[in-house]
């Protein structure tokens, strides 16, 4: 296998990039891997565009039930969404967590998203932001399926994120299907543009 060289005559490891562009992994001064250009810049926090949502605590019932948590992007916000981490927790039990794209707004019960910067002003989503506390039927396609047992999982992972365009009508629903009684929560962050 063939490599580039470094300076220091060690092979540097790589990719494409979404424009075909071959880039070579980086790190930070300290030498740790960054894996998503510009999700953790401060200047993001400090303009205030970074927000999260939970569900809080779910205390799921016994037997199966599916609970959710909807961030969606309405045409007229006028920003892009970009959420860059979801996780999802169980206490215990086992639950699988089922992450579905939409282009209509579920419209579950309101939460309210947190700014990342303190004292930040609301998001430009905040009336699409809602949750499922109650038993919800699933239906459709899901791009991601995880079985999660008594842990705190992060779903989007080496870096990955999924853009909701400004203009269209689009959004993500993870919903977590529980298995007994537990404990569960849910928690999207995003930054918007």
């Amino acid at each position: 296998m063939t490599s580039f060289m470094s300076a220091d005559g060690s092979g540097l490891i790589g990719g494409l990039n979404p424009s075909g562009i071959g880039q070579s992994l980086r790190v930070d001064a300290q030498g740790n891997l960054l894996v998503s250009a510009g999700i953790a810049n401060p200047n993001v926090i400090s303009n205030g565009q970074a927000f999260s949502a939970s569900t809080g605590m779910l205390n799921s019932a016994s037997g199966t039930n599916n609970y959710a948590l909807s961030v969606f992007n309405p045409s007229t916000s006028g920003k892009n969404i970009l959420i860059y981490s979801i996780q999802a927790a169980n206490g215990s039990g086992g639950m699988t967590a089922l992450l579905q794209r939409v282009t209509v707004d579920p419209a579950f019960t309101a939460v309210t998203p947190v700014n990342a910067k303190a004292g930040g002003g609301p998001s430009a989503i905040a009336s699409h932001v809602s949750q499922a506390t109650t038993n919800q039927t699933l239906s459709g396609i899901f791009d991601q399926v995880v079985l999660i047992v008594a842990t705190t999982l992060e779903l989007l992972t080496n870096g990955a994120a999924i853009l909701l365009p400004a203009g269209s009508n689009n959004g993500l629903v993870q919903y977590v299907q529980t298995y007994g009684s537990a404990i569960n929560s849910i928690l999207m962050r995003w930054i918007e543009f």
